[in-house]
């Protein structure tokens, strides 16, 4: 509203608070995005994660099925499971197989596409006649 060829006080005062929440939004979304961002990406990471030792669980499970089974073919049924690598197997008081677990997600999120990578390395004993070994969780290999 004008009087006289001039802003009202009232109507200054409303730009100047229109001006100031503008500004105070635009600094939350600044600070909140990439915390947002960070937050979800953690999620995936933990997803990852958690598919890992589900992967290495199933393994395990399988493996043990067939306790007496030959060397090759505990081998080849860890091999068989996506996401695992044999990496050894030693033969002493039971067959013990050394493996990898490795899970790659990908995510479509209000930031983009985000990837998330996780490996772990696991060890099972397989005897015949035996009450089932743990799984132990290894180092991996560099």
């Amino acid at each position: 509203m004008r009087f006289g060829g001039r802003t009202s006080t009232r109507a200054r005062r409303g730009l100047l608070a229109a001006l100031v929440v503008t500004l105070l939004a635009v600094a939350a979304v600044m600070v909140a995005v990439p915390q947002l961002r960070d937050r979800s990406q953690q999620r995936l990471e933990q997803r990852a994660d958690r598919e890992v030792t589900a992967t290495a669980q199933r393994t395990r499970s399988e493996l043990l099925a067939e306790p007496a089974a030959p060397v090759a073919r505990l081998r080849r049924t860890a091999d068989d499971v996506d996401g695992v690598e044999v990496l050894a197997v030693e033969q002493g008081d039971g067959v013990r197989l050394v493996f990898r677990v490795r899970v790659a997600k990908t995510a479509s999120t209000v930031f983009g596409w985000q990837r998330a990578t996780a490996v772990e390395c696991f060890a099972q004993l397989v005897r015949p006649g035996a009450g089932p070994a743990g799984l132990e969780r290894l180092p991996c290999p560099a």
